[in-house]
């Protein structure tokens, strides 16, 4: 029984998982966060981690820098989050959007840098849920 289930899952993996996706690419496109979703942007950016949690829940790391080729800003506008952003304590703040038929919730985490204002590194978690169609 184990067994037959355990093949059911991998088919029903296998016929949702898009051809040509390895699992963080699929991840990535659970979450409205892969670059074939995003064209128009001209670049993107690898997550450190991908994951589909056992709720459905795709979650996303991205570590980005404060420099011109990858920033916060950078990444907000690459991806099209256009969400005001909520303060949840002096280092962190989030964002929340819809992406088709998906909710994802950012969480952007700052390591403070020596410099006034700055930061050296952020790291950006998005967490994507399906929401009902109906």
């Amino acid at each position: 029984m184990v067994l037959i289930l355990g093949a059911l899952a991998w088919a029903a993996v296998a016929l949702l998982t898009p051809v040509g996706d390895d699992p963080q690419e699929a991840v990535e496109r659970t979450a409205g966060m892969h670059h074939d979703q995003h064209q128009s942007a001209g670049r993107y950016y690898i997550p450190t981690y991908a994951k589909v949690e056992q709720d459905g829940t795709a979650v996303l790391r991205y570590e980005v820098g404060d420099g011109q080729d990858s920033s916060v800003e950078d990444f907000l506008r690459t991806y099209g989050i256009t969400a005001e952003p909520k303060r949840t304590s002096p280092s962190e703040v989030t964002y929340s959007d819809h992406f088709g038929d998906v909710r994802r919730t950012f969480t952007i985490t700052y390591n403070p840098s020596p410099e006034p204002g700055g930061y050296d590194y952020a790291r950006i978690t998005v967490r994507a849920t399906g929401t009902d169609a109906g």
